[in-house]
């Protein structure tokens, strides 16, 4: 949640408290605009939340993902390789495909999948003689599920990366569907406190949305309703340049 959205969202509960202790007496009436602004509130933070766990997961995701690239790598298409180039030599009988060798761990999960299809293939056919030259005898085995577990991680990151955008897609539309709840409050707080001037100005409070620090330093609030506050540029007189 960016730092305009926390500020919307405690500017909403700033509202909602403010009707509880201003209630309205007579046509007019919060009840509609009430509910939404709650049901808004609430999803905007079980929002929030989807998108925090999103991020994170997709992050912890990637750490574990670079993780099995090396293990595929270095546990299992490595020792293929080295076997397969070392005992399998210009002299041998035994000819293995140019497949048959180390990719780089930065070629991307994508292309080291493909490069280890292509290994596992090429080595296939010649999986008794790289048994009796050092490897496991469950060689090919462990190199797929190696593999596997790799194909996997892009699937779970995937869907968290999905969970996430689909997260702040959800703040943007509970965040309009917050700011109108409040317009629709803001006519009745109007028009049942129009003498009122202590309500009134707690009413402004309650709607504004603070910014943070480092920003214009002004206030900006859900509601069309702005105090206007000259800045500093238009406070001062312009100096022209002298002529020449």
């Amino acid at each position: 949640m960016k730092s305009s959205q926390k500020q919307n969202l405690e500017s909403f509960v700033r509202v909602s408290v403010f009707m509880d202790a201003h209630p309205v007496v007579g046509p007019l009436t919060y009840a509609g605009a009430r509910d939404a602004l709650h049901l808004a509130i609430r999803r905007l933070r079980e929002h929030a939340g989807a998108q925090v766990a999103g991020r994170d997961l997709a992050r912890g995701e990637v750490q574990w993902q670079q993780e099995l690239v090396r293990r595929l790598i270095d546990r299992h298409l490595r020792p293929i390789v080295a076997i397969a180039q070392a005992q399998i030599g210009q002299e041998s009988d035994v000819r293995l495909p140019a497949a048959v060798r180390t990719p780089r761990a930065k070629i991307g999960v994508t292309r080291l999948i493909q490069a280890c299809d292509g290994i596992l293939e090429a080595a296939r056919p010649f999986e008794t003689i790289l048994v009796a030259q050092g490897l496991p005898a469950d060689f090919l085995a462990q190199c797929e599920a190696a593999r596997d577990a790799l194909v996997m991680t892009q699937a779970g990151r995937a869907s968290f990366v999905s969970s996430h955008v689909g997260a702040r897609a959800g703040l943007a539309a509970e965040l309009r569907r917050a700011r109108a709840a409040v317009r629709r409050i803001d006519a009745v707080v109007r028009a049942t406190f129009d003498r009122d001037e202590v309500v009134l100005a707690a009413w402004r409070v309650a709607k504004r949305v603070q910014l943070m620090p480092g920003g214009t330093g002004r206030s900006i609030g859900p509601v069309e309703e702005q105090e206007e506050t000259p800045s500093s540029a238009d406070a001062s007189p312009r100096v022209l340049p002298k002529a020449a």
